[in-house]
């Protein structure tokens, strides 16, 4: 074989190992309706980074941010048809698409986040009720994201179940029928919003967690926090396309399972650290803005938790009458929070010392 002969074949060779190594990649466009900051941003760059480096390099996430591939209510259709890969989708934003989710939404069971998170990280990924759900829009559920617990923040003191009569807060998903059964009225606008709604007096209260009251710089304008640690929303949700999830080999599949259960950990403990970080935060003062934080009287969270069981009560009447196994999940998900208690109970926080 002559030298140049030679040269072409080690030159097709290479061409065909780079080409073999570069069909071997995945790469996953992930799309993100949030900005690249936040407890949520760093769960998702927390799984992409790894992903890589456990699938050394096999697997990779292409994270975009703000909506800049597709906007926040469209992702679960992105998903489907193909236009993205995976993202983050919230099914409060389109009701009854992911029907049997929705019961991380619905105010029951625990408030701790690492137990809420971890039981509906096995209700969705175990569960087959909810994977069929899932699957019927081409996706696989892959993380798991979280508020935390239900707050209000306001610009007066609620002492007593008669401070929420007429009170116009502004409130999301399940938790407006909860606050309108204690005799306040419902407004709603984006969280943006809110801060100029607290300042003009357009609102009194608005629903928030700990990880959006300093974020949306509340705190300069509304001076009272009742913790109501009351529920959590739990219906924020990272998919994967179905046919990519397909193509991996069952060996990748489990490598992102296994990273979607420590995110849920990584995220639980964030949300957490920030909680304690910001009510400190608050009572020393932020630029000369002082909260009062305290906890609503027992006549008002006995209203409030009656109205979870009823909401839990119209969730499952709801799925039911579309033929969905509401029965079974709901069971599955408080089997789950039940046996998470009785671990963290046992053995504490994983990450504790």
């Amino acid at each position: 074989m002559t030298a140049a002969r030679t040269g072409i074949v080690t030159a097709v060779v290479a061409t065909a190992m780079m080409t073999a190594a570069a069909n071997a990649q995945t790469v996953i466009r992930y799309a993100e309706y949030g900005p690249d900051r936040g407890v949520r941003a760093d769960a998702i760059k927390y799984f992409a980074e790894q992903i890589e480096e456990r699938s050394g390099g096999e697997i990779t996430l292409d994270l975009s941010w703000g909506g800049a591939l597709v906007a926040g209510r469209d992702v679960m259709r992105a998903v489907q048809s193909g236009f993205v890969d995976a993202g983050t989708f919230v099914p409060s934003w389109e009701p009854e698409m992911l029907h049997l989710y929705e019961v991380g939404d619905v105010p029951i069971g625990t408030s701790d986040d690492w137990v809420a998170m971890h039981a509906m990280f096995d209700l969705a990924s175990e569960n087959p009720a909810l994977i069929e759900e899932f699957a019927d829009h081409d996706a696989v559920y892959l993380m798991q994201f979280n508020t935390g617990p239900v707050q209000l923040i306001c610009k007066n003191p609620i002492d007593s179940i008669d401070d929420f009569s007429g009170l116009r807060i502004r409130a999301v998903g399940p938790y407006i029928e909860a606050f309108r059964s204690l005799g306040a009225e419902i407004v709603s606008f984006p969280q943006i919003e809110v801060y100029q709604a607290l300042d003009s007096g357009l609102v009194d209260c608005n629903q928030v967690y700990w990880s959006n009251v300093t974020a949306y710089r509340l705190h300069e304008v509304a001076g009272h926090l009742v913790e109501l640690n009351y529920g959590q929303m739990l219906g924020l949700v990272g998919v994967v396309n179905k046919g990519i999830w397909d193509d991996l080999s069952e060996d990748q599949q489990a490598l992102m399972r296994e990273v979607g259960r420590d995110t849920t950990d990584y995220l639980a403990r964030a949300l957490m650290s920030l909680g304690d970080e910001v009510k400190g935060d608050l009572e020393a003062g932020i630029d000369g803005h002082t909260v009062e934080i305290s906890t609503p009287p027992e006549e008002v969270m006995s209203v409030v938790r009656a109205q979870g069981d009823t909401l839990a009560q119209n969730w499952m009447e709801a799925v039911t009458a579309k033929g969905l196994d509401g029965e079974g999940v709901l069971r599955h998900f408080n089997e789950a929070q039940a046996s998470y208690q009785q671990e963290l109970e046992a053995n504490g926080y994983p990450w504790a010392d």
